[in-house]
C-alpha cells in the first residue's frame, strides 16, 4: 500500500509573497483556486495511492476540505522535520510513502499513477523521478528549470520522492545531512566524492552510475525514474513561475475545450 503525503509547508517572504499577498505557496491561485488543491486530487486520483495525508500550517489546513485528506499533520521547522511529520501520520499499513510537494500547480492523477507504478516496479527503496529536457521545455516553454545533462540525456528533477516506510524510519539523520549539504559544493564532494561530481560536471555519468553510487551512500538500492509528465517537477516558488503556471492551465483548458 502506498500512502501519498503532500507537502505543503513552504512559505514565502520574498518577491512573490509581497505581489500576491501570499506567504503560503499552496494557497496561490491558479484558475481560481488554491494549487495546494491540485496535489491532493491528483494524490487522490492515483490508482496506487490508498490515503492522503496533509502536512501543512493552519492557514493550509483549513484550505483543504474533509473529503480530500484521510489524515493531517501540522508541519515541522523544515523540510525534514514535516516528512517526519507526514510519516507518523501516515498509516502503519503503508508500507511506501509518497512525498510530494504542495506547490505543483498542474499536476494530475496520471503523472502521480505513472510514476509510482514505476516506482513499485522499480523495487528499490527510494524511487526519484527525471524529467527529460525536451518533455520539460514543450510543457513549459519560457519555464526555467535547472538541468543536469548525463550521459543518456538531460534531466531536471522531479518534486517527488517514493520511498519504502524502513527507509525512512532508520534514515532521518542521513536525510537530514543530505539536505543540509544539498547547496553546498564542498560537502557533497564529500558525500559522493570529487571524481563522481566531476563526471557529472562533464555529461560523463550514467544513471546506473548516479543509482549505483547514491544506492551506496544510503545504504540501500535508489532508482532514477525516467517521467515524461512535466508537471511532477513544475513548482512555483517565483512570481514568473506563478504566471507561466496561469497562462499554461489557460492553455491546457482550451485544448480539452
Amino acid at each position: 500500500m502506498i500512502a501519498a503525503v503532500v507537502l505543503a509547508g513552504g512559505v514565502d517572504r520574498g518577491e512573490l509573497a509581497a505581489r500576491t499577498g501570499v506567504a503560503h505557496r499552496p494557497l496561490l491561485e491558479v484558475q481560481g483556486r488554491p494549487i495546494l488543491l491540485s496535489a491532493l486530487a491528483a494524490a487522490r486520483g492515483a490508482v496506487s495511492v490508498g490515503e492522503v495525508v496533509l502536512v501543512g500550517p493552519e492557514p493550509v489546513q483549513e484550505a483543504a476540505p474533509e473529503e480530500a485528506v484521510d489524515a493531517r499533520a501540522p508541519a515541522g521547522e523544515g523540510l525534514v522535520e514535516s516528512i517526519a511529520q507526514g510519516l507518523r501520520a501516515a498509516p502503519p499499513a503503508a508500507e511506501h510513502l509518497l512525498l510530494i510537494t504542495g506547490d505543483l500547480p498542474l499536476i494530475t492523477a496520471k503523472a502521480v499513477e505513472d510514476f509510482a507504478r514505476r516506482s513499485l516496479e522499480a523495487r528499490a527503496e527510494v524511487c526519484y523521478p527525471i524529467i527529460p529536457k525536451d518533455s520539460s521545455e514543450r510543457t513549459f516553454p519560457g519555464g526555467r528549470r535547472t538541468y543536469v545533462r548525463l550521459r543518456e540525456g538531460t534531466f531536471t528533477g522531479g518534486n517527488a520522492v517514493l520511498a519504502t516506510r524502513d527507509f525512512l524510519v532508520r534514515s532521518e539523520d542521513l536525510i537530514r545531512r543530505l539536505y543540509a549539504s544539498r547547496k553546498n559544493p564542498l560537502k557533497l564532494a564529500g558525500l559522493f566524492g570529487l571524481p563522481f561530481l566531476l563526471g557529472l560536471l562533464t555529461g560523463r555519468l550514467t544513471i546506473a552510475r548516479l543509482e549505483a553510487r547514491a544506492s551506496q551512500i544510503i545504504g540501500g538500492r535508489v532508482a532514477a525514474v525516467i517521467s515524461t509528465h512535466a508537471e511532477l517537477g513544475f513548482d512555483v516558488d517565483k512570481l514568473e513561475d506563478l504566471e507561466l503556471a496561469r497562462r499554461a492551465a489557460e492553455h491546457w483548458r482550451g485544448e480539452e475545450g
